[in-house]
């Protein structure tokens, strides 16, 4: 038997996904009762320091910026298409010199899931590497990891070809959030009776962490929508942000039912016609998701992390264009291919939304997107990496 050793994981905090994925990791360890299994749960901000901390403090700002449609954006952008993680540039040196002095001499197990931190810990013993994303664009296939957790089969080709080997390489299936997992049947069979018997329906309303100002307007159009129609919104905003400011008095000037909640308070019982959750951190979104996942009969949102949810949990999408960065666009062509979502292309179509609901719902189209979705994938992802990362820690 070898030593025991701690998990460790290092998080970014820069943008929404890569939080999402090591927190589910964190969660399924939790379920399994093996919390002690873990050493640490730190980010790039408490580690870093100086000159190191200011660049990815720059890196974090540029983020936020980097889907607007200004001379920002676009410089963003243009950098991001031509990222090559696998170059040790200056910056990256510079940028990981904190990170690399606390966690190289580390032999304990160390999992993230940005590319950038794979590239700075290159070669470190026990470097575990959790890709979520049922795609794998160029910026996100990067040398240097011991392991790698991919969703698919399809998933694992670029790393293939990039030059890891089926040892190097874990299958783990969709990872989609063990409190949603564990509803996710009473949850689509309650959806689907929904939509059969022409009920009015429940959207989940969610922009991603930049806020990009073409999705929240598509986000307010599309909301009025449906509820001028009799339909209600449940719309998740990070508390006094851009979707925030917009929604919030475009709503009170409308005089919908509106009510606005934070993790101060409980769900109201029944739902009003617009429920706002505010939130001030990914965990208290997660939080406030799970208690109200069974109410979704639909979901607007950018293509990101949330198509697994039209993958595996029969939630059909409706996503908001543009498409922006480079995993939003091969998210989206999967979702559209496989016929579990429907893009929202212009404001025009914001505003008409409810028609195309409506539509969907009378025709049959949504219950088969969301029977198409429903397990096209198996979910339990996270529960088989920290089985995985368990025996990992206990050295067997």
């Amino acid at each position: 038997m070898k030593a025991s050793r701690k998990i460790n994981f290092l998080y970014t905090n820069i943008g929404r996904g890569h939080p999402f994925y090591l927190d589910g990791i964190i969660e399924a360890i939790t379920h399994r009762g093996k919390i002690n299994s873990i050493r640490s749960q730190l980010d790039i901000f408490e580690v870093s320091q100086g000159i190191p901390k200011f660049g990815w403090q720059l890196i974090r700002w540029l983020y936020k910026h980097g889907s607007t449609d200004n001379f920002v954006g676009h410089i963003y952008n243009k950098l991001r298409l031509n990222t090559d993680y696998n170059q040790q540039s200056r910056v990256v040196k510079i940028i990981g010199r904190n990170i690399r002095q606390k966690y190289m001499p580390d032999s304990n197990p160390l999992v993230v899931a940005h590319p950038l931190l794979v590239a700075i810990l290159k070669g470190k013993r026990n470097l575990f590497y959790q890709h979520g994303e049922v795609i794998a664009p160029a910026e996100a296939v990067v040398e240097g990891a011991q392991t790698i957790f991919v969703p698919t089969k399809e998933t694992a080709v670029p790393f293939f070809k990039k030059g890891y080997t089926k040892e190097d390489i874990i299958i783990t299936n969709l990872c989609i959030e063990p409190t949603l997992v564990k509803q996710a049947e009473d949850s689509f069979s309650q959806r689907i009776k929904r939509i059969q018997v022409n009920q009015s329906l429940t959207g989940a309303f969610f922009s991603s962490g930049a806020e990009p100002k073409p999705h929240i307007k598509k986000i307010l159009l599309c909301a009025e929508s449906v509820i001028s129609s009799g339909g209600r919104a449940i719309i998740f905003a990070r508390n006094k942000k851009a979707l925030w400011k917009t929604i919030v008095p475009a709503f009170k000037k409308k005089s919908f039912q509106t009510q606005i909640i934070d993790s101060t308070d409980y769900i109201p019982r029944p739902l009003p016609t617009v429920l706002v959750v505010s939130y001030n951190s990914r965990r208290e979104e997660n939080i406030f998701t799970a208690q109200l996942f069974k109410y979704f009969d639909y979901v607007v949102a950018p293509s990101h992390e949330r198509t697994n949810w039209a993958l595996g949990l029969g939630l059909p999408m409706f996503i908001l264009a543009p498409a922006i960065g480079s995993f939003a666009p091969l998210n989206q062509n999967v979702v559209l291919n496989h016929q579990v979502a429907r893009l929202i292309k212009s404001n025009h179509d914001a505003m008409n939304f409810n028609d195309l609901l409506s539509s969907l719902q009378k025709n049959g189209e949504l219950i088969r997107m969301s029977q198409s979705g429903w397990h096209r994938y198996d979910i339990n992802g996270f529960a088989n990496i920290a089985q995985y990362l368990i025996k990992k820690s206990i050295g067997n």
